[in-house]
């Protein structure tokens, strides 16, 4: 009797198992991240200490299942190059490029002339010069 039941149990477990690995994953959208070249840079030149001076960033993404997702920096002293970072997530995307826009906020605690070089292609940026006074 004990056998039994202990085989039932074992049983049970397996078919349990069964089905949940065999769950239909196919239509959950995965997300992909990669980064995206900009195209334009529209803003001030000129702002103060401690206030945000705000980009408009427009970058190209590979179809309409591209967005804005962060943007990755690395700065020298006084020069920030600065990447657009999209993310991929859907089905039936399509193949057709489009543009997107993001505001990028800068902002200094120090007085001096800041370069902003956002990636435009593998080689090439587009350079944003704004003073802090």
């Amino acid at each position: 009797m004990k056998n039994f039941r202990l085989q039932a149990a074992v049983i049970v477990l397996l078919v349990s198992t069964a089905f949940t690995s065999c769950s239909d994953d196919d239509n959950t959208p995965n997300t992909v991240t990669k980064t995206s070249l900009v195209t334009k840079v529209e803003g001030a030149v000129t702002g103060d200490i401690n206030v945000e001076v705000p980009l408009t960033v427009t970058f190209s993404v590979d179809n309409n299942c591209g967005s804005y997702n962060k943007f990755i920096e690395t700065a020298a002293t006084n020069t920030k190059t600065i990447e657009v970072e999209s993310k991929y997530e859907g089905v039936d995307c399509g193949t057709t490029p489009a543009s997107k826009t993001v505001v990028y906020k800068f902002k200094s605690t120090t007085v001096g002339t800041y370069n902003l070089k956002f990636k435009k292609t593998a080689t090439e940026f587009i350079t944003h010069t704004i003073v802090i006074d």
